[in-house]
């Protein structure tokens, strides 16, 4: 490198010339340059706990403050505070402690927040020099951001089979061991949690268990929460079940609790309301409306059979109309004590001859023929009902599906209403619409052959009488 060197003939100019060398090479200090503190006191990266606070929680800032080991003297930290934006204190601590060089401390902060968005804080701590007693005050900046607050929680619900809750082994069993994974508790119910008998066998520790999982989707924690199960007949009015209340633990945001809640011995279908009441940590600044709810609705038992008639052909006899069909299984449930029978409708009646057919049990995608004799006024009925009742599980189900009655010829209505001319109908559409079910065919009016066997395949068989 190459240097030019220019004379400078003013001796001020060249006194100012070496001032400035000096000062930026570091080579030395002149004039009124700042000491440097015998303490070298500095405040580290600040920990917000939680680290991303919400509106009206109590929020932690947790501060670590150090003497530098290259420091000259000791110091005695005599307060640690924060400030908003604005300047104002939040919070401080004093007395901190002493630090010798090469020493650290922690001291921590609590502020809350009013209002959502992004804060700026100013953590500052004031240290005594051991050498000069004079005081040194260092800061850090640090931003959070403050989320609105969300009180919610989602309540989910799950029918069960008393066998659901089965230990995998025939010892004593515990909420940790049953089949549904992750449960926390069983409430309610007269099964308790003692298993095992005589026999060796585990017997089911719910008689109608359903599975509640309560899920905080909030931003707060949800606190005092309890469960309470009420339940009402689906086929009436009249309340099956009451059941409740019973504490849970408490639930923060993002977690979840699963618990069992027993209904006891129940022998009819019923809608069952689960309720959860709750209240949240902010709420402990409110003590008008604080109280909370959440509820789910859940069927039970829930029914896994699915009975439907299909291929059904109407014959005139002299007792009556014969409704000649099959009745088919096409869900995955067991139906047992199965009966067929003629329900009341203007203008059918039942007849002795044959208004119950006693059908049995059918197991998942089973079908048995059936035939019912029943009295028709073709002008009047416009369906012919056929009831079917069956258990499963132990809880007894009558379910009405409907056939397009005989149609009506002009000179029999004349006449006073009787049966006319054979319809061609299969489940009429009303009821067809009002079960879900749908019709698979409809064949002649005469010479059915109605068969026994499996949803979906085929048998040469005939059926000759009345099924098993």
């Amino acid at each position: 490198m190459i240097l030019t060197l220019t004379p400078i003939r003013n001796p001020a100019a060249l006194l100012a010339a070496i001032l400035l060398v000096a000062t930026v090479g570091g080579a030395f200090a002149i004039g009124g340059a700042t000491a440097v503190p015998d303490a070298r006191i500095t405040v580290g990266a600040v920990g917000a706990s939680p680290s991303d606070p919400t509106v009206g929680e109590r929020t932690a800032l947790n501060v670590t403050v150090s003497n530098s080991g290259g420091s000259d003297a000791a110091a005695n930290v005599t307060e640690v505070r924060v400030r908003d934006a604005d300047g104002e204190v939040l919070d401080s601590v004093s007395g901190v402690g002493a630090l010798s060089a090469g020493d650290s401390l922690d001291a921590t902060l609590w502020t809350t927040f009013d209002e959502p968005g992004e804060k700026r804080l100013t953590v500052e701590a004031v240290a005594n020099q051991s050498t000069t007693g004079e005081f040194v005050t260092v800061s850090r900046d640090t931003v959070l951001d403050v989320r609105p607050t969300q009180v919610a929680l989602d309540l989910r619900t799950r029918a069960l089979d008393p066998e659901d809750l089965r230990s995998d082994d025939d010892g004593e069993s515990a909420t940790g061991d049953l089949g549904v994974g992750g449960i926390q508790g069983i409430f309610g119910g007269g099964g308790g949690l003692d298993a095992g008998d005589s026999d060796g066998e585990s017997p089911p520790i719910a008689d109608s268990p359903v599975e509640v999982t309560v899920v905080n989707t909030g931003t707060t924690t949800a606190d005092r929460v309890s469960l309470r199960a009420v339940g009402t007949a689906v086929d009436g009015d009249e309340r099956t079940v009451s059941v409740g209340p019973f504490v849970v633990e408490d639930v923060a945001p993002g977690e979840e609790r699963r618990v069992i809640v027993d209904l006891g011995p129940l022998d009819r279908r019923s809608a069952v309301t689960v309720t959860a009441a709750f209240r949240a940590d902010t709420d402990r600044l409110d003590d008008h409306g604080a109280d909370r709810t959440a509820e789910s609705t859940v069927t039970y038992p829930v029914s896994e059979a699915d009975p439907t008639v299909t291929d059904v052909t109407l014959r005139e006899t002299a007792d009556g109309v014969v409704v000649d069909a099959n009745l088919g299984n096409a869900g995955t449930g067991e139906m047992t004590g199965t009966i067929v029978s003629i329900g009341d409708t203007p203008g059918v009646a039942p007849t002795p001859a044959g208004g119950e057919y006693f059908v049995g049990s059918l197991g998942a995608s089973d079908f048995v023929g059936f035939d019912l004799t029943t009295a028709v006024n073709a002008s009047t009925a416009e369906t012919i009902p056929v009831r079917v009742s069956y258990t499963e599980r132990g809880v007894r189900y009558t379910e009405t599906l409907n056939v397009a009655a005989p149609e009506s010829d002009g000179d029999d209505d004349e006449a006073g209403g009787t049966l006319g001319r054979i319809g061609t109908g299969g489940l009429g559409a009303a009821g067809a619409a009002a079960s879900g079910l749908a019709l698979v065919g409809l064949v002649g009016a005469l010479g059915v052959a109605v068969r026994t066997g499996r949803i979906g395949g085929s048998t040469g068989r005939r059926r000759d009488g009345p099924a098993p």
